[in-house]
């Protein structure tokens, strides 16, 4: 058995193993996943050979994260298989812990992967499971909840309820000012992929459906008015799904989007999703981002349907390098510290050991915080985490108040990590898987 890198002349293996595995049909789109992605680099492309012969494969997709307020270099794992005729006998496992080296080597701090197998396999390489929260509504009824009955199949303009318009999206006139728009309306989401410009024209991404369905604009005016918003759907069947939402964030509030034009814009791309359901007959609505999220809370008030709160997880993180992973967002919480009502003597916290990686947060007299990586740092406090809530902490998925209220904590540590960790918008969008 050798695990390495893909040579080129294996790719067509690769390519073939992953359409047995997947889709029999997928022949062109995986070759696009290599030929098609402008950040492809053959060494991302893991292999396990027996006999000159590839038996099991992985895909590394090297991307950059949000986590709070901060952004981390992440290492995307997908396509994960195994020739049917040597499973059982461990290439995969072993192929997953060498690829944790080759993201060391890249200088990676996170993986991600979205399974479709049973988690548990990968709980015992270490990876840790992070729930993503969605809704599902069951008996949409767009007349009844107010929508209009223009067709939303129409290629003219449909107005909204405000003065927003809402128009089919179009790559060549619309493409920049929703990229642009998509880096302003994550900013403050955690969770989001940090996409270049390029990524958007990426062969991979189009794939996955990364261009939104509709764009907003402002009703008359300006001869060239920006666009407000921006709405990604699908509809299969009786099915829709909302893969992105993105929306400018009022800029007295920036990190909501629930006040003034914010909200006109969208109750304009709800008023045109509900057009196409009606349209189309559809009967359930569903999305993988929070039901509280403005959009969803106005798409949920406009249905009158029995709402299902959902939760995805597929999602799983590993700690590549627990360290440098947390010395990333340093910058954001010190500028936290300096912006709390309350200061805070030099104190120390020890923080649960994630893939056998121990790290101490210290905070100095002079306000600085730094990251101890041996785990020995005198007199640290040790705070009682499990795993699933130290990354829903650094991610915002819980605030440091959701649990402080349940452990023994000193009140100086309390009020400090309360600083640190404050609940925050999670999202990953759909297409971004990769």
């Amino acid at each position: 058995m050798e695990i390495r890198a893909a040579r080129e002349s294996e790719l067509e293996q690769v390519v073939e193993l992953c359409c047995r595995a997947f889709n029999p049909d997928g022949h062109e789109r995986y070759w696009q996943y290599v030929r098609g992605d402008s950040s492809y680099r053959l060494p991302q492309t893991r292999v396990v050979v027996v006999n000159d012969r590839v038996v099991s494969t992985l895909r590394v997709w090297e991307r950059r994260m949000r986590v709070g307020a901060s952004i981390v270099t992440m290492g995307g794992i997908g396509g994960v298989c195994t020739h049917p005729n040597y499973r059982g006998v461990g290439y995969a496992s072993a192929l997953m812990r060498d690829t944790i080296g080759y993201l060391r080597t890249t200088g990676a701090d996170l993986g991600v992967l979205f399974t479709i197998i049973p988690e548990a396999f990968y709980h015992q390489l270490g990876w840790n499971s992070f729930p993503l929260h969605g809704f599902h509504i069951k008996g949409v009824n767009p007349c009844k909840a107010g929508a209009n009955t223009n067709s939303c199949n129409s290629a003219t303009r449909v107005e909204g309820p405000s003065e927003w318009q809402v128009t089919p999206f179009e790559p060549g006139t619309d493409l920049d000012a929703v990229a642009t728009l998509h880096d302003i309306a994550t900013a403050q989401q955690s969770g989001t992929i940090a996409r270049t410009r390029a990524y958007w024209d990426m062969a991979p991404s189009r794939i996955r459906g990364v261009l939104p369905t509709v764009v907003a604009y402002p009703v008359g005016g300006d001869c060239n008015p920006e666009v407000g918003g921006y709405l990604n759907y699908q509809i299969e069947g009786k099915r829709a799904e909302v893969l992105e939402v993105g929306c400018t964030p009022d800029k007295k509030f920036p990190t909501i989007f629930n006040s003034g034009e914010h909200q006109a814009v969208l109750e304009a791309l709800v008023s045109q999703l509900l057009q196409a359901c009606e349209a189309q007959g559809v009967e359930e609505i569903e999305g993988t981002f929070s039901p509280q999220h403005p959009f969803a809370a106005c798409l949920i008030a406009r249905c009158n349907g029995e709402v299902i709160p959902t939760e995805d997880t597929a999602m799983m993180l590993y700690a590549v390098n627990l360290p440098v992973l947390l010395r990333r967002l340093v910058v954001g919480w010190e500028s936290r510290i300096a912006d709390a009502e309350e200061t805070f003597p030099p104190l120390a916290v020890k923080l649960p050991a994630i893939n056998n990686q121990q790290a101490v947060l210290r905070h100095n007299a002079d306000g600085t915080l730094q990251i101890v990586s041996d785990g020995t740092a005198a007199c640290a406090y040790d705070v009682d985490l499990t795993e699933a809530e130290f990354w829903q902490l650094l991610f915002g998925e819980i605030g440091w108040e959701q649990i402080g209220s349940e452990v023994s904590v000193p009140p100086e540590i309390s009020a400090f990590l309360a600083t640190l960790f404050p609940k925050r918008d999670v999202i990953f969008w759909t297409p971004d898987r990769y």
